[in-house]
């Protein structure tokens, strides 16, 4: 049962979302429509990213305590909410602060040992990996404490915690992606490598695609190895960024 403090913490997280909603015209259908794409249990306001990422940024009245109280307030919300637009609050808020040059590595193991708890409410492709965001940077500064959890989710057959797990040895896309050594990375890639549920599967050749840029050695090594058993959108995606004659002639050879 939540406490008082905690409901009104919630209630006024939902409350502003609601009032953005409104203020920005955002329909009823919009938010039906963002539900039933996302296949998700939870209610949606539908609002624009940017719009709710600068409300969440103006802050809200327990978003000034100290950060353990902060972090309690957002995860007795996380719990709470019903609004998938309100758990996104939540994974903003972190979002504009972990990996900052104001971010410890303290920060990070105080994050993860009360966040690890939230990927138990992911029913969606966009929370988790808003979520895996948020715990690849807590893996690039408390590597002996994340990964061992990401590992044991990689062998799960829970859909969510598979994605999560891989997603999270990236920091998401581009330059900067790649941080941890490539092979913890392809160890735990090489979990999923027979799983065909399409958010596993893209999740795969996402991350693949990504430590390529950076190991491509090792990477079409593990291609080589593992491609008879992965599904075909995986391979593909992994190689989308080869120049196309280098691309053309790994695919034939993973034929």
């Amino acid at each position: 049962m939540s406490s008082p403090t905690a409901q009104q913490h919630h209630d006024e997280v939902l409350g502003a979302l609601s009032a953005l909603a409104a203020e920005t015209g955002i329909s009823l259908e919009r938010g039906k429509l963002v539900r039933a794409d996302r296949r998700s249990q939870f209610e949606y306001f539908g609002l624009r990213t940017p719009d709710r990422r600068r409300r969440v940024a103006a802050g809200f009245s327990f978003t000034g305590q100290d950060s353990a109280s902060v972090l309690a307030a957002w995860d007795e919300i996380w719990h709470l909410a019903d609004n998938g637009d309100v758990m996104f609050a939540a994974l903003d808020f972190y979002r504009r602060r972990i990996g900052s040059r104001r971010w410890t590595a303290a920060d990070s193991a105080e994050f993860w040992s009360t966040a690890v708890g939230w990927i138990e409410r992911i029913d969606n492709w966009a929370h988790a990996d808003d979520l895996a965001r948020l715990y690849s940077f807590a893996l690039a500064d408390q590597p002996e404490l994340v990964y061992p959890t990401l590992e044991e989710w990689s062998r799960s057959d829970n859909e969510r915690q598979r994605r999560i797990a891989m997603v999270s040895l990236i920091h998401y896309s581009g330059k900067n992606a790649v941080f941890m050594p490539i092979e913890p990375c392809l160890s735990l890639l090489a979990n999923s490598v027979t799983d065909r549920r399409e958010t596993v599967s893209s999740a795969l050749g996402w991350v693949l695609r990504e430590l390529l840029a950076v190991h491509p050695d090792a990477v079409l090594a593990f291609l080589t190895t593992h491609a008879a058993s992965m599904p075909r959108p995986a391979t593909r995606r992994a190689t989308e960024r080869l120049p196309q004659p280098e691309r053309d002639r790994v695919r034939a050879s993973l034929a």
